[in-house]
């Protein structure tokens, strides 16, 4: 689990809707994502997907951790998001962006640059 170092324990996992449109949907994610906070993430990414959009953008540049129960979450949004039709874009932070490319999932995963 990563620490804030000044607070001296890990930072909350924060998920907001930040936008809509009638067939787009923008969630922003911050924190940290580990085994306490993934089912959690998972719940709150389901609800907000729930009707449909056309589009989703997960903006994930405010996480500081994740370990693999997080990526799990990730790749389960992905393959509902496939099968939904729903256009999944994450915009990962470079920590995400880096456990994403080292576990081999940059292929499967739609990113931004």
């Amino acid at each position: 689990m990563a620490i804030d170092t000044e607070a001296g324990q890990a930072a909350p996992l924060v998920v907001v809707e930040t936008a809509r449109s009638e067939d787009a949907i923008t969630v922003e994610v911050a924190g940290d994502i580990d085994i306490a906070t993934s089912p959690r993430l998972r719940a709150e990414l389901a609800k907000l997907l729930a009707d449909g959009p056309g589009a989703a953008v997960i903006d994930m540049t405010g996480v500081g951790f994740c370990d693999s129960s997080g990526l799990s979450v990730l790749v389960q949004l992905n393959q509902h998001c496939e099968e939904a039709g729903i256009d999944l874009t994450f915009a990962p932070s470079k920590v995400l962006r880096r456990a994403i490319e080292l576990t081999g999932l940059s292929p499967t995963l739609k990113m931004t640059t």
